[in-house]
């Protein structure tokens, strides 16, 4: 009897999970806490109210799903809770939850309310979740939109299938604020019937979103989703040059042609800059002109520098025929009866000079001499 006893209360000492579970409970009560006792179900029950679990300190798992909650209340003392089941009951506000400074994982999916009252969301609790809460379930919940989840920046898994998302906008601006979301579940929301609704989505919750609506995300999804936000920002930057294109054909249409013949003509005084397209060109322009002149000052003209002649040897016989040319000048000036030129080595015999040389010389000659008056 002794071994009996030492061994049962062995048991009792060493219990880590409490199942009361459909059980027909209406009140939690009659429970005898352990601190070794860190799972409790009591799911599928008839409780009422959340009551008399301020002894279970060590308590990391409850699960009161399927039951008849109203409210949120009496867990403040559950500091190590790390997982809550709330889904299936009456709960119409999501509160009272601040002080589970280590809760991960709540779910609070499909309560079972009327059509005129709707779910809400107390900011402040959301606030106080938002540095650690990871996973969220709030399935069919009639929510319109889910902007109240914001602050919730840790948050990786998102259920919310079976809401009234009308459109993706009712979505997107509250998932590119979750930034570390990496499953997401819109399942039987009517914003699945958007067009790109996969692609629009996926950009607004950035690369760390992995598996949406069931389906992994694929890298040509990806792929299309970059080159789609590219092709757009280059539309948009297009979009807002074209404005400043205008304007400067309007009033403010002083052309750099105009601003260059200005220099030209009075500013620039004695030794100005003369524009050599300014008596071809006209300084202003009609609006709807072929030629759109820019507000960024042009050269008016380019002088073109040939380059020099890097070749030694080439360099080595121009300068030997030039010389050559020089000395056949010359000796031609000295003795005009041999004249003989020399073109790249080869003597070509050149004859006399021609006549009508001799006659021009001749008739400059007379006119030269003075007039005799008789």
């Amino acid at each position: 009897m002794t071994k009996h006893k030492v061994f049962s209360k062995k048991a009792k000492t060493n219990l880590t999970h409490l199942y009361l579970n459909d059980k027909n409970m209406t009140k939690i009560s009659n429970i005898y806490p352990t601190k070794n006792i860190l799972v409790l179900y009591l799911h599928n029950n008839q409780i009422s109210k959340i009551e008399k679990l301020n002894a279970f300190a060590h308590l990391t798992h409850l699960y009161l799903q399927w039951n008849n909650l109203r409210k949120i209340e009496n867990l403040d003392t559950l500091k190590n809770l790390k997982q809550l089941y709330l889904g299936y009951n009456k709960i119409t506000r999501l509160e009272n939850l601040g002080s589970l400074k280590k809760l991960e994982q709540l779910h609070i999916e499909r309560q079972q309310l009327d059509g005129t009252v709707r779910f809400e969301f107390d900011p402040e609790c959301l606030c106080a979740l938002a540095n650690h809460l990871k996973v969220l379930n709030i399935k069919k919940l009639k929510l319109a939109n889910i902007d109240a989840l914001e602050p919730l920046w840790k948050l990786e898994i998102l259920l919310a299938s079976e809401n009234n998302f009308k459109s993706t906008d009712d979505i997107t601006p509250v998932i590119s604020a979750l930034y570390s979301l990496r499953v997401l579940d819109l399942v039987g929301c009517s914003a699945q019937r958007d067009v790109h609704y996969r692609e629009k989505v996926t950009a607004a919750a950035g690369h760390k979103l992995l598996l949406l609506d069931g389906k992994m995300i694929s890298q040509s999804t990806r792929n299309f989703i970059k080159n789609f936000q590219t092709v757009k920002l280059e539309k948009q930057r297009r979009a807002s040059e074209k404005p400043k294109t205008a304007d400067t054909t309007g009033t403010g249409s002083k052309s750099s042609f105009e601003s260059v013949s200005e220099r030209s003509s009075g500013g620039g005084g004695a030794g100005g800059f003369v524009d050599p397209f300014s008596a071809v060109l006209p300084h202003q322009f009609p609006g709807n002109s072929l030629f759109q002149v820019s507000t960024r000052r042009q050269p008016a003209c380019t002088r073109i520098l040939r380059k020099p002649v890097k070749s030694p040897l080439l360099t080595k016989t121009m300068s030997a025929n030039f010389c050559d040319e020089m000395a056949t000048f010359r000796s031609n000036e000295l003795h005009p009866a041999a004249t003989v030129v020399m073109l790249q080595g080869k003597e070509i015999k050149a004859g006399t000079p021609p006549v009508y040389k001799d006659k021009l010389r001749a008739h400059r000659k007379i006119q030269s001499l003075p007039t005799i008056d008789h």
